[in-house]
């Protein structure tokens, strides 16, 4: 058996190793030793190699889990995640190129539809920082030429809540346990008395959002302004990296605008989860004043990559704003799910 095929199947036990360990509540060394056969030199050294280094592994993960937290992830992606850093840490005799390759190929195999594309992500960012100057981009194998695609738009504007992003509703659940209010306080507190339509066209801050909360729970429920305020703050959310992943293969063909109704943190949250580099343009309504379904609102996001309308193609998960987009002549889809959101993209020759 060659050295490759032993280490495959020795990153396989580990992995193994340390959901069990998770699941247990063990450290990875306790479910070693109870092991009736020891594991593969190679299965071992990973295992505790997670557990050595487990504080610089999670604060790496933490830090480069853009929109996630561990605690949000999938255990076998965490699991996954922490051994591939594990091994990316402590055996600079293994390419880099190989680390990501075998630990990507496992959580597909193991974890979720859209694992793999998750942890090859999130582990190439990693590489970039703890084997600096190596590449992290695995060799794509040759392919047969294809007949270009002919578009039938010329841009796409796309909206971000309820297609790329998606709140964490457990986190804000956990957050309102955690400062004695009712379930959906917070909720009524930001979205009550017309605030939100004071945060979306730009006349309440983000900040200023976030204060006027804090007082209203304070007032109504006795909690710390400036706790609810922070909370309100501090939401986390996760991003669709399927519909991110199509949105990078529709700007090959043309340009792409997002065209959110968000408040005036639009661009910091993008920055924060690192994805401002996927559109060609960003429009937020509380920075031009207008909101969807008006009129203005698609005209901007237009405008914005240098288009008409007219010439453009509409993905929103909201009818009304689907409504909005026809009237101003866009083809216009009601995102339901990344199946038929690749089927109508297809269909306008921008994706194939």
């Amino acid at each position: 058996m060659s050295l490759a095929i032993e280490r495959r199947a020795a990153r396989e036990r580990a992995l193994g190793l340390l959901y069990e360990a998770e699941a247990k509540g063990l450290a990875g060394s306790e479910v070693l030793a109870d092991l009736p056969v020891s594991a593969d030199d190679f299965a071992v050294a990973l295992v505790n190699a997670v557990d050595e280094h487990r504080e610089q592994i999670d604060e790496l993960l933490g830090r480069f889990a853009q929109g996630w937290t561990l605690a949000r992830m999938p255990a076998l992606d965490r699991a996954a995640l922490r051994m591939g850093t594990a091994e990316l840490l402590t055996r600079d005799d293994v390419p880099t190129g190989v680390v990501l390759s075998e630990v990507v190929e496992l959580a597909s195999r193991f974890s979720t539809d859209g694992s793999g594309r998750f942890v090859n992500g999130l582990l190439a960012r990693i590489a970039r920082e703890v084997r600096p100057g190596t590449s992290v981009e695995a060799a794509a194998p040759p392919q047969e030429a294809l007949p270009p695609l002919e578009p039938k738009v010329d841009g796409l504007v796309i909206d971000l809540d309820g297609v790329i992003r998606y709140w964490d509703e457990a986190h804000t659940a956990a957050s309102e346990a955690a400062l004695g209010l009712p379930a959906g306080a917070l909720y009524d507190a930001a979205f009550g008395e017309g605030r939100l339509t004071r945060v979306v066209d730009g006349r309440l801050s983000f900040e200023g959002w976030c204060e006027e909360l804090g007082r209203v729970l304070a007032d109504k429920h006795g909690t710390s302004a400036e706790d609810a305020a922070q909370v309100w703050a501090e939401q986390t959310w996760r991003l669709d990296l399927d519909v991110l992943d199509l949105v990078a293969e529709v700007r090959e063909q043309v340009p792409v605008a997002l065209l959110s109704n968000a408040s005036s943190a639009l661009v910091a949250d993008l920055e924060l989860s690192g994805i401002t580099d996927a559109f060609d343009a960003i429009v937020g309504s509380a920075e031009i004043g207008v909101a969807k379904p008006a009129p203005a609102a698609f005209r901007a996001a237009a405008e914005a990559i240098g288009l008409p309308t007219e010439r453009c193609a509409f993905v929103d998960d909201n009818a009304e704003n689907i409504e909005g987009a026809k009237s101003v002549g866009m083809q216009a889809l009601q995102f339901t799910g990344v199946d038929e959101l690749r089927r109508f993209l297809a269909d306008l020759q921008l994706v194939r």
